[in-house]
Formats: C-alpha cells, sequence, structure tokens
C-alpha cells in the first residue's frame, strides 16, 4: 500500500554517474504540531530529466551553509547535503515509515506550488 506525503525540502545531494551534473536525492522534512521541521528521509527515485533540471534551477538560489531541519540530519546524509531554505514543497509516495520516522522506499510525484512549508505536517 502506498501512502502520500507533503514534504518541504531541505536539502539534496550531488548526483553521481549519470547524473553526475545534477541532484542525487532530495532531503526532506515536514513540521511536527510543535512547528519544528522534522527530517524525513531522502528521495532519488521518481524524477524526470526535465523535473531534475527544473529543481536544481530552483534549489541553487536557496543555499544556505546550515541544516534548516529542527534535529539531527544522519551524518552519512549530512555529510554531502547542500542545504536550502525550507521554501519548496513537494509531495512523496512511500510504502511505510520507520519507528524513527523516516520515510521507506519513497519516490518523487513533484513539486506543490498550490502548497506552503507549513501545509507540509507530519
Amino acid at each position: 500500500m502506498l501512502h502520500t506525503q507533503e514534504v518541504v525540502i531541505g536539502g539534496w545531494t550531488a548526483g553521481e554517474g549519470r547524473r553526475a551534473q545534477t541532484i542525487g536525492a532530495l532531503l526532506l522534512g515536514a513540521y511536527d504540531d510543535a512547528g519544528s521541521l522534522r527530517y524525513l528521509g531522502h528521495v532519488g527515485t521518481g524524477f524526470t530529466d526535465a523535473a531534475l533540471r527544473s529543481l536544481l534551477g530552483e534549489l541553487q538560489g536557496r543555499g544556505q551553509a546550515e541544516s534548516p531541519f529542527d534535529e539531527q540530519v544522519p551524518p552519512l546524509e549530512a555529510r554531502k547535503a547542500r542545504w536550502v531554505r525550507p521554501e519548496l514543497v513537494g509531495e512523496v509516495v512511500y510504502r511505510v515509515r520507520t519507528k524513527e520516522g523516516r520515510l521507506r522506499h519513497a519516490a518523487w510525484r513533484g513539486l506543490r506550488a498550490d502548497k506552503s512549508p507549513g501545509d507540509a505536517t507530519i
């Protein structure tokens, strides 16, 4: 069974191989009841080439030095991250949520221009 989640993009990692000039994965979050931006994991599949180019253009002007998440991102993912201001909302589908609250087997559906970051809640 697939579930849908609106997410805030908080960062990205560079691609490798065929995707070396673009995005490898997006780092995702959503706001909890206290207003904290919680880290939900990453998504690296479900993108068209056109979507990757468009997203890269959107993200490059939003860079910032620090993680926007209100909790620690796992070091392996944070080490390669390029952080961005949490301004863009997207949608993913996923199979399960781990006990830590991470999305498993997530796939990108697209940006949600009709939503604001505060609409992406857990």
